[in-house]
Parts: C-alpha cells; structure tokens; sequence
C-alpha cells in the first residue's frame, strides 16, 4: 500500500513540475500587447536600435553584435563589427554615415551604410554610454569617469571636453550644434549618489545644472527631447526600486515629476509633443498620448525580459530590443487593434464572464448573460489582431449563454475574445491557451 501511495505521490510531483516547465517555456514566449517578436538570430543583449525610414534600420549589443534589416525587420543580417566589446548605442547621421560606442573607450564608424566598420581614437578607455550626432561632423560622445567629448569633424579627431572630477555621463541629447542635455551622476562619501541634469547653449563648452535629486538616484537613463523646448528624462529611484519620468516644457528650466514605473532601466522615445513611448524592466513597455502625464502599460504575464532601446519612425511603427537577442515590432503604435477599445463602461443589460478553465488545453467554456433579448457577436483573436474564430452570431433571447471554445488547431499563446451586442463592442477578456 505504501509504494502504491509513494508512486501516486511522485507522479502528482512529476505532473506539478512538469505543468510549471511548460508554463514558464510558454511564457516566455510571450510579448507585451501589440507586439510581436521578429528573429534576430542572436541570443546576446541587444542595447540600441535605430532606424532610418520603416525598412531600413540597424540594432547594436553585445559581444560585437551589429545587425541590419532593409524589409522592416523581416529579415535582420549580421555586419561585422570586428570587435568583441559590448556595443552601447548606435546612430546614423544619414543613410551612409552612422557611429557606434561600446565598453573600453570604442567608437566605430561606417561611411557605407554599415557594409563596413572601422575604429576611430577616442582617446580613452572608459565605457562610453551614449552619443548625439547632429549632422556628418559635428557629434558628441559621453562615457563614464568624467568622459565627455566631442568632434568636429566626423570622428578624425576626438577632443575631451574638460568637466569637474568624479562624474560620470550616462545619456546625452543635442537638438543643434550648439545646444543640448547631459545627465549625469557625481559620487560623494558614504557612497551617495546624486543625479544632475546639465545643459550647454554654446556646443559644450560651458554646462549648467538644471534640475538635480540628491541621495536616492543613480543614473538618468534615458534623455529625450523634440525640441528646444519640450523634453523628458528617466531616472531610477533606489529607494523605492523604480523610475521617475521628468518633463519639460520650457528647454530644462523647470521639470516636472508625473510618477513613474515599477523596477528600472526605462528608455524613451517621442515622435511628437503628446506621443511617445518607454520600455524597460519586467518586459514591460508603456505609452503616452498625453506627452507624458498618463502612461498606459502594455501587458504581458512574463516579466524576465527588459528591453534597452526603442524607437519608432511614425505614430504606429516602431521596435524595441534587449536581452536574449529579443527584437519586438508593432504596426499599432503598442495597442493591440480597435478590438480593444472597449468601452469602460459596461451596460448593465449584458455580461461577459472569464473563460474556465484559464490557461486551457484544448477546451475553454465562455460564460456572458444577455438581460434582453439582443444580436450577439462573441469573436476570438490572436494577439495580432486577426480573427481565429468566430463562436456565435446570431439573434439571441434574454438569459444566459455558454459557448465552448476548441483550440485544438490553434498553437499556445494568448487569445482575446469580444462580446459585440446589435453591433456594439461591450467587452473583451483575454484567455491562454498553454498545450
């Protein structure tokens, strides 16, 4: 009796552990709402993206990693970097010309569109962080331990920018020639960190504080500006392990806190006054259309990844990239298709329930209430926005209803389902179907 009751045991053990491996395997296979996940071929941490139109765009991480796509991301290709250092950030100063940084003092430049890669002086071997190019000549690199420089012409000749001592720069934004934005962490005793954002009107030669927390930051992350007015910043907070997000509307003179994120590392980029976007940690990218006060999340269950870079060239395309090689694009601006825009007010003549069981395998059933009798839509999508099934459509009675799903043909991931009533969307839940 007892080796019968131990094997049950183990077995029940051995289905636990076994349901966990395939959950976690199944998870990480998904991706924040509105994204989806392109191959990059790479399982290193890629650090930068950028892109010069919706088809041609390059990515930089590390171990030497410098990628190239010329179909939106279809297809990405290796070019040779002939390096091993991690790569930081990579621009472009036009179609010909762009420039990479990473650890150990390295700058690469390209004068072919990236077909080749060749290192420059930069005249240190400090890690350098973040770079701004304001046309083929004129460009500024920032690293750590009191780094900062700036060429003239084209990256020949690299010139440090002298500074105070113990500061290191860990992000930088020029909107011109001559001015731009510098943040900025300086250590005093007892192993203080105080966070500074700086800027220059007269190409770096002079640089003035304009705004500075003291005692609980460590670096701003991330700069962003449009203008010479309207800008933003990341910071993380350590005593609460999150990020603030700082704006500006008059050039730095002011900045204002609109709360922040859960964990760090958090990147920026706006394409216009009100729009804008920022990912991070715990795989998580957020959205604003109100220039920042308001953030929307786009959820996702797995929260292992981070994402060290995003960049959009319109209102809707746009990529973000970081750790194990992950490259996620939309063509929604981040929100899942209209099938989403659910009103917030749910009429209370109707009701749509949870599927049970959620996660599932292969069958769900979906529970939802009609109060008087209506013309009823119940749709099943993918998590791209397509539609997979189509479970009722039809004139219905007053009372309740229960539509079984079968995913058997479908493959693992999450799956949305809408409840429309005489043409109007009521309410959407969201389901996973984990094989």
């Amino acid at each position: 009796m007892r080796n019968v009751v131990k094997r049950i045991i183990i077995k029940i053990l051995f289905l636990v552990v076994t349901i966990f491996l395939i959950s976690d395997y199944s998870f990480a296979q998904l991706v924040p709402e509105g994204w989806f996940q392109q191959s990059s071929n790479t399982g290193s941490t890629i650090n930068s993206v950028y892109f010069l139109n919706s088809q041609t765009g390059w990515c930089a991480g590390d171990n030497g990693i410098i990628l190239v796509t010329t179909n939106g991301g279809i297809n990405w290709e290796n070019q040779i970097s002939s390096v091993s250092n991690n790569l930081n950030k990579l621009i472009f100063s036009s179609p010909e010309t762009g420039y990479v940084i990473g650890t150990s003092g390295l700058i690469l430049k390209s004068s072919n569109s990236g077909s080749d890669w060749f290192q420059q002086n930069s005249g240190t071997n400090n890690d350098l962080t973040s770079s701004a190019f304001v046309d083929n000549s004129i460009g500024y690199v920032c690293g750590l331990n009191n780094t900062l420089l700036k060429t003239i012409d084209g990256g020949n000749n690299w010139n440090s920018i002298s500074f105070e001592d113990s500061i290191s720069y860990f992000s930088l934004y020029f909107i011109n020639s001559t001015t731009g934005w510098l943040s900025s962490v300086k250590s005093y005793k007892l192993s203080h960190d105080s966070a500074f954002i700086l800027k220059t009107t007269n190409g770096g030669i002079d640089w003035f504080t304009q705004n500075s927390r003291w005692n609980d930051a460590v670096p701003n992350l991330s700069l962003e500006f449009i203008d010479s007015l309207n800008g933003w910043c990341t910071w993380q907070v350590q005593l609460i392990s999150g990020t603030d997000i700082l704006k500006t509307t008059d050039g730095g003179n002011n900045w204002i806190s609109y709360g922040g994120f859960n964990g760090d590392h958090y990147y920026l980029n706006f394409i216009n006054s009100q729009k804008g976007w920022c990912s991070g940690a715990n795989n998580s990218i957020y959205r604003t259309e109100n220039g920042g006060v308001n953030w929307i999340l786009s959820t996702s269950f797995h929260i292992s990844f981070f994402y060290k870079s995003i960049f959009f060239t319109d209102s809707l395309t746009g990529w973000t990239v970081g750790s194990d090689g992950r490259i996620l694009k939309t063509t929604t601006g981040g929100i899942l298709t209209d099938f989403t825009n659910t009103s917030s007010e749910i009429p209370i003549d109707f009701s749509l329930s949870q599927n049970y069981p959620n996660p599932f395998n292969p069958k769900t059933v979906i529970n939802y209430e009609l109060r008087v009798t209506s013309f009823a839509k119940l749709i099943v999508y993918d998590v791209l926005g397509n539609e997979v099934a189509e479970l009722v459509n039809e004139k219905q009675n007053a009372g309740y209803n229960s539509v079984e799903f079968d995913g058997s043909g479908f493959a693992s991931g999450i799956y949305f389902y809408r409840l429309e009533i005489d043409g109007n969307i009521i309410d959407s839940k969201r389901m996973i179907l984990l094989k």
